[in-house]
């Protein structure tokens, strides 16, 4: 099937794929180092805080409070109110303690978030929570009795917030509780911004230059679209052109004359009819000398005249004025000769014709026309005989008559 995708299309999706990748890619580094850089900065805002708020916590009196939870227990307002206090030293946005129930069902035991009468934000000693969204980290630091810090999550009520969770041991050494520090992530929300802002403007830069690859990819096709039409428009022209050489040679192969180009060497060239095989009754005619054709056929003496007149021709420029082109014909010494076959003996009478032609760039050449003409003489002969003939017996027959009368 992707074989008979066009080749635009094909660097179309390419370009978009490989864009769309560099995009995802970026997009989830963004989110990486986003992430990272706020646990990060978390970490080391919650640990501190975390441990010293531990220190405040004493691991037997809030293993009975956690068994009896009562608000009018003198340690739990002491530890309360510590716990307030040094909340309020801080960034964390809430620190409390809680008590495991079962599963992922805790109870709040000592919140030391905000003062009791904050019914918003405060959470009664006893009251019940399953932190099934965020529990992993409350249960890892109740198992591994170390602290752990959460993820960046999403909670309904609090927004974002990423908390760091340190276990409560008591003086056996066993986790009874764990107290919790939540830190709001603000910075989380300003960075995400950030990047989305990053984005954006990345996604405008991918769109323009988008937009300039299809320009240069449609300047590219308007460039191949000229080229194929040029490409058409030259072979209809090669075409046409072959009709006219092939009209023009099958015109030549039909002449009855023996029509060829010899160039000042006397050399026959490619070009020559058909039936100039046929007159002189020699068969592959090209790269031969003409003259030399001659040479069995006439004497000395006219072989020379006739190459003395091609050169003539040759050299038109030096030719007098005087000289029209049926006086040029009249110098031809062979315009009427006997040709014998080379072959067969057959005595042959040909017609002679040579004119010069210049095909620029001071190539010249002599187009030859030779003519069988033996049975055009042979019938004026006969003609001429039969007239005599006639003529003769005419004459007779007066001769007969005068001779009667008398």
């Amino acid at each position: 099937m992707f074989k008979n995708v066009s080749l635009k299309m094909r660097f179309t999706l390419f370009f978009v794929f490989f864009v769309v990748a560099i995009y995802s890619v970026v997009i989830v580094i963004s989110i990486q180092q986003v992430v990272g850089l706020t646990i990060t900065i978390s970490e080391e805002l919650g640990i501190p805080v975390i441990k010293e708020a531990v220190k405040l916590i004493d691991g037997d009196a809030f293993e009975a409070l956690a068994k009896n939870p009562d608000e009018s227990d003198p340690y739990y307002r002491k530890a309360q109110a510590e716990l307030l206090a040094f909340k309020n030293t801080t960034s964390c946005f809430y620190l409390y303690t809680m008590a495991r129930i079962e599963g992922t069902v805790f109870r709040y035991i000592i919140d030391g978030s905000t003062t009791p009468d904050d019914d918003d934000h405060f959470s009664p000693i006893g009251k019940e929570e399953d932190i099934k969204k965020y529990s992993k980290p409350v249960l890892q630091a109740m198992t591994t009795g170390e602290i752990q810090t959460s993820s960046i999550d999403y909670i309904p009520e609090w927004g974002w917030t990423i908390s760091t969770f340190a276990p409560i041991l008591n003086s056996a050494g066993l986790v009874v509780g764990v107290v919790g520090c939540d830190f709001g992530a603000d910075i989380y929300t300003r960075l995400w911004s950030q990047v989305i802002t990053e984005l954006l403007v990345a996604a405008f830069f991918v769109i323009l230059g988008f937009a300039a690859y299809l320009s240069l990819v449609n300047g590219v096709n308007r460039q191949n679209q000229n080229l194929r039409e040029l490409k058409e428009k030259a072979e209809a022209a090669s075409l046409e052109l072959k009709e006219e050489r092939d009209t023009i040679a099958a015109m030549k192969d039909a002449l009855k004359e023996g029509l060829f180009l010899m160039d000042k060497d006397f050399i026959i060239q490619s070009q020559y009819s058909r039936a100039l095989e046929s007159i002189l009754a020699i068969k592959n005619l090209e790269g031969k000398k003409f003259t030399d054709l001659l040479t069995t056929q006439i004497k000395e003496q006219k072989l020379n005249s006739l190459m003395e007149y091609l050169v003539l021709l040759f050299s038109r420029s030096r030719m007098p004025e005087r000289l029209s082109p049926d006086m040029l014909e009249k110098l031809n010494p062979i315009q009427e000769m006997i040709y014998i076959s080379p072959k067969t003996g057959e005595e042959k009478i040909l017609n002679c014709k040579f004119v010069p032609v210049d095909r620029g760039g001071g190539r010249l050449f002599i187009l030859g026309n030779l003519q069988d003409i033996t049975t055009e003489k042979n019938l004026q002969k006969q003609l001429v005989e039969e007239a005599q003939k006639n003529k003769e017996e005419v004459n007779r027959l007066q001769s007969i008559i005068k001779g009667g009368k008398q």
